[in-house]
């Protein structure tokens, strides 16, 4: 990979790709031009965001089944922490309308197995960060049970814990997947290219961030039933935000 000095490539840290510094209404800008693309294949994004409704109706279910609220909870950050990976396909339409082609479901079947490699390591990155949020928030009710007193200060705690965990993997993949899709990088580099694009840009993708959090809750407060419409719009607007931060050759 290169970098970038002075505003031109040169082939001295091959660690990360480098990022363009950003302005605040940026994110407002990347969701505009990501409902311009739900709006250009409507059927085809809502379909990919009937598969997010259902397979969360499932989850939920699972976690009620079993009377586990920090279950609950665990799955619902779970969902805004795998979100990027499982809006890989979102990506891949976007892509294809820049380029001024009609997606289709069996490309992005074919670009997800050709990067296979490096997406399954993203998600198990991110399914080892839910795990270790589930058991921690299953270790805080389980002593919250215990000291009853404490229950404000423990709910408060876990909510920390998940807002860093979160977090974090905000950090690794809000540009790592989109990156892995366009230039065929390798997991580590596009993690290390994410990471420093947020760290470079701190108050911009934190804003990002929170809209990304308003709008996932505002689907799932909905039944679920908006995160039809939400979890296509992030997907594109972030396929943009990609394209707009990261110093890419096309």
């Amino acid at each position: 990979m290169q970098t970038q000095t002075g505003g031109s490539f040169e082939d001295k840290d091959p660690l990360y790709v480098p990022c363009r510094k950003l302005s605040i209404g940026a994110p407002f800008r990347w969701l505009k031009m990501g409902w311009q693309d739900f709006k250009r294949t409507p059927w085809h994004s809502l379909a990919y965001g009937v598969v997010f409704v259902f397979f969360g109706w499932l989850l939920l279910y699972l976690a009620w089944a079993h009377e586990n609220n920090a279950l609950i909870v665990g799955l619902l950050f779970g969902f805004l922490i795998m979100g990027p990976v499982l809006c890989f396909g979102l990506y891949d339409n976007s892509h294809q309308l820049e380029k001024n082609r009609k997606p289709s479901f069996h490309h992005q079947r074919k670009k997800a197995f050709h990067e296979i490699r490096y997406e399954r390591l993203i998600a198990m990155t991110m399914s080892m960060l839910i795990v270790f949020l589930v058991i921690v928030l299953s270790i805080m009710v389980g002593i919250e049970s215990a000291y009853e007193q404490n229950t404000g200060s423990y709910a408060m705690a876990s909510l920390l814990i998940a807002i860093i965990l979160g977090g974090l993997a905000f950090c690794a993949s809000v540009f790592s997947l989109p990156m892995i899709l366009h230039q065929d990088a390798d997991g580590a580099t596009a993690i290390l290219t994410s990471i420093n694009a947020v760290l470079r840009n701190k108050r911009v993708l934190a804003l990002w961030a929170l809209l990304i959090l308003l709008l996932t809750v505002v689907g799932i407060a909905t039944a679920l039933i908006g995160l039809a419409f939400t979890t296509p719009l992030l997907g594109y607007a972030t396929w943009h935000a990609y394209r707009e931060t990261i110093i890419t050759r096309g």
